[in-house]
């Protein structure tokens, strides 16, 4: 019988696995941090615009909410604009008052600046007077009611008959906010425009 001889199996060495280095490590959550910010930088880029046209949307539809309840209680509203908020008033006893109302509430804006204008020039306190004494003017004077009343005066009212003071309000970032943006967002404009019939619209300045 012949011997057939098994050839030798020479095992192979094994490596040695430690891992990646710290540098390595560092290398790689560079680049995803480089990712990251990039895509962030991407999706992001427009937020602040976004959110400023949400904002003016806002203004419009609870402008639209405040006709449509003025129509069906009978009760005359106004609103009062400022350059970072704006709130809704209601004439009451042939006083001006603020609206007690959940949804109708004051709106404070932190980044955002209104720029109000009625009858296409920017408003004054010399353009419109809707103070009760100047709505109801056969009315027996009242200093201290004329006092109390002095800041709910609007600058645009929402009648029971269905008209609304015709308006625009341009929407712009406020100069805190500014810093934060590119020059590109610092320049970004809105326009919030209202007619007699209380038809409103929200668009870009400049765009159609």
């Amino acid at each position: 019988m012949k011997r057939i001889d098994q050839p030798m199996k020479i095992s192979k060495p094994r490596k040695n696995h430690t891992g990646f280095t710290l540098i390595e490590l560092m290398l790689v959550a560079l680049l995803m941090g480089l990712v990251a910010s990039a895509v962030l930088f991407t999706v992001d880029s427009s937020a602040p615009q976004k959110a400023l046209k949400r904002q003016a949307k806002k203004m419009a539809a609870l402008t639209e909410i405040a006709l449509d309840q003025a129509v069906m209680t009978g009760r005359d509203y106004g609103m009062v604009v400022e350059l970072g908020s704006y709130r809704f008033v209601e004439l009451v006893e042939q006083r001006w008052q603020p609206l007690a109302d959940d949804l109708l509430v004051e709106q404070q804006l932190k980044r955002a600046q209104l720029l109000l204008s009625v009858d296409g020039f920017p408003w004054s306190p010399d353009q419109l007077d809707f103070s009760s004494n100047a709505l109801f003017s056969e009315r027996e004077a009242d200093l201290e009611q004329d006092q109390k009343e002095q800041k709910h005066i609007p600058q645009l009212l929402i009648l029971s008959s269905g008209e609304l003071t015709p308006f625009t309000v341009e929407w712009r970032f406020n100069e805190s906010s500014e810093q934060m943006l590119t020059e590109l967002q610092q320049r970004y404009r809105l326009i919030l425009k209202a007619d007699t019939l209380g038809m409103i619209e929200v668009k870009e300045l400049g765009h159609d």
